[in-house]
């Protein structure tokens, strides 16, 4: 008891999709840890991929480790489950707390020089606006094998765009001081600092399994053997140091009347599909902005279109990608005009004014002007096109004098002369209005508090509503690409529903728990199953987020239609 050991899950082809069982008996030390071979052999390929884990029990006894599924060739694989005999160990293995020093120890961030972190910015002086590239990276000398628990900053102040990464992270060697390190690159990201002065960008922390020689003899003949028994997996903790940005103002001398804070390099295009239409139809005008900045974050640039024009808000696509200089693309801004009076119309040139930050100034570029002939609507009976107006010249009807009103076309309703209000039937009923009404809220109030006497029930009743607020919240992370708020959140929805869904305190609220609850109201076995390997999943998810599969719209979906299937059932 307390002994970490390997459980290792091999395939002999490629997979997806792959989903661990539940290791609710054991302390999970490390992992999935991946690893891939491939063989060619008399022109023949062979290739294996394994997932493994580093575990340690946590009572005596027999423990079961149940089947791991993989999806390969387009079907569902499992692996054979394991039965595992935990005895009595010694003294240091029977005290969790020694087995979590031996194995997990944390010497904080006194690392040394061997394993750190640091926070690197392209630039530490800007203006407001002007694109920054940050890395988070992790040197180190070790035998890495796992990140745990990576926290990285807000970047308060800062609009942010992160790079999308792989699932694993690759180590390269870097010279640094004539020194030579593994590194591994956490995140990369384009900043935009929003406000101008002094900006700190908080540290990264992250948690390294590395693996080092050990003083501990070997445990057993196969550690001498294979040469494994001494070294050791501990814990050592990185923390770059903060990151200081002077934002400087943009300036207002020379600022153009149209600026709308776009800073970068970018270029200009308008252009209209057609010049000569017939009154009442449709004209585009394709506005298109492309280059390299806050490409993301232009508005619509301003446009005065005539009076008998009718406009509506612009389409607007974008066409954005990363590369080594940061962000850039295109921004489209497509309006429909319909003129609705015939003529000869000029359109003013647009402009679009930006701020350079290599320049130091301000750039504005126009638009050519645009001629539009309108042509009288065709106006046809018989099942020709038929004109429509929507706009006309609208005119205030002003009273001259009031001896002579406006005749009356609709149906008149006369009252016989003579006839009273009191003591007529909607008098009365009048009258005896607030009595009913006052009976009505006193027999609704007391259902409503015997409806919401049950505790329980009142629980039980929210937490479809409850979670969907989750829900919606981690699909917002999810969208961000905040991947541990995202199983955080999807985390608390599922324990939080089941646990008022179920009526199960959260002292005692635990996947064995849910699972024996949800069988004794004879819930579907599959879907039971499917909701420990969720649970599983968000939970590895929350402790290593480095190493579980980015497939988060399957998880996100996995979660949901968990929800709706088992309020049916229930």
């Amino acid at each position: 008891m307390g002994e970490a050991f390997q459980v290792s899950f091999t395939l002999n082809s490629n997979g997806s999709n792959f989903k661990a069982p539940s290791f609710s008996d054991f302390n999970v030390y490390s992992g999935p840890n991946q690893s891939s071979s491939m063989q060619f052999i008399n022109g023949n390929m062979s290739q294996s991929l394994t997932l493994s884990y580093v575990l340690a029990a946590k009572k005596e006894g027999k423990a079961t480790i149940a089947s791991a599924s993989i999806i390969a060739d387009g079907r569902k694989t499992e692996s054979n489950p394991l039965t595992i005999e935990v005895v009595k160990g010694t003294a240091n293995q029977q005290n969790p707390g020694a087995a979590q020093s031996q194995n997990q120890s944390s010497p904080a961030q006194n690392t040394g020089d061997d394993l750190f972190a640091r926070t690197i910015v392209s630039k530490s002086k800007v203006y407001q606006g002007e694109q920054i590239t940050i890395l988070h990276k992790v040197y180190t000398r070790y035998n890495l094998k796992a990140f745990q628990d990576v926290k990285f900053p807000d970047y308060t102040g800062f609009w942010s765009q992160e790079v999308p990464q792989q699932s694993q992270i690759n180590l390269t060697q870097e010279n640094l001081n004539g020194v030579v390190y593994y590194v591994a690159e956490m995140r990369k990201a384009f900043l935009f600092p929003q406000r101008s002065g002094t900006i700190e960008i908080e540290p990264m922390e992250v948690k390294c399994i590395v693996r080092q020689r050990s003083n501990h003899a070997p445990q057993s003949i196969f550690d001498q053997f294979f040469g494994t028994g001494g070294y050791e997996d501990v814990v050592m903790t990185a923390k770059s140091k903060p990151v200081k940005i002077e934002v400087i103002p943009l300036p207002e001398a020379n600022k153009p009347a149209d600026f709308s804070g776009a800073v970068g390099n970018f270029s200009f295009k308008a252009q209209v599909t057609k010049d000569k239409v017939k009154a009442n139809d449709a004209i585009n005008l394709n506005v298109s902005i492309s280059g390299r900045g806050n490409i993301k974050l232009l508005d619509p640039v301003k446009i005065n279109f005539p009076e008998n024009f009718e406009t509506y808000d612009p389409k607007i696509t974008d066409n954005v990608s990363f590369t080594a200089n940061g962000i850039s693309g295109s921004k489209n801004f497509e309006y429909l005009i319909i003129p609705r009076k015939e003529g000869t119309y000029q359109l003013e040139p647009i402009h679009f004014s930006y701020f350079d930050p290599d320049k130091k100034s301000y750039v504005t570029l126009p638009s050519p002007e645009f001629h539009l002939t309108i042509e009288k609507a065709e106006n046809k009976e018989n099942g020709g096109p038929t004109q429509v107006i929507t706009s006309v010249a609208k005119e205030e009807v002003k009273q001259l004098t009031n001896d002579i009103h406006y005749i009356k076309t609709n149906k008149v309703n006369f009252v016989q002369k003579g006839t009273t209000f009191f003591g007529s039937g909607i008098f009365y009923t009048g009258l005896i209005s607030p009595l009913i009404a006052f009976i009505s809220f006193l027999m609704l109030r007391q259902k409503y508090i015997s409806y919401n006497s049950d505790e329980a029930l009142v629980k039980s009743r929210k937490a479809n509503k409850i979670a969907k607020k989750r829900l919606l919240k981690a699909e917002q992370f999810m969208q961000s690409n905040k991947k541990e708020d995202f199983y955080d959140e999807l985390f608390r929805a599922l324990y939080g529903y089941l646990g008022d869904k179920l009526d199960i305190p959260v002292a005692d609220l635990s996947k064995e728990k849910i699972s024996d609850s949800l069988k004794a109201r004879k819930v579907n076995d599959a879907i039971n199953q499917k909701l420990i390997t969720t649970l599983d999943s968000c939970e590895f998810a929350r402790y290593g987020p480095s190493s579980v599969s980015n497939n988060l719209d399957k998880i996100y979906s996995d979660a949901a239609e968990l929800i709706t299937t088992m309020e049916d059932a229930i």
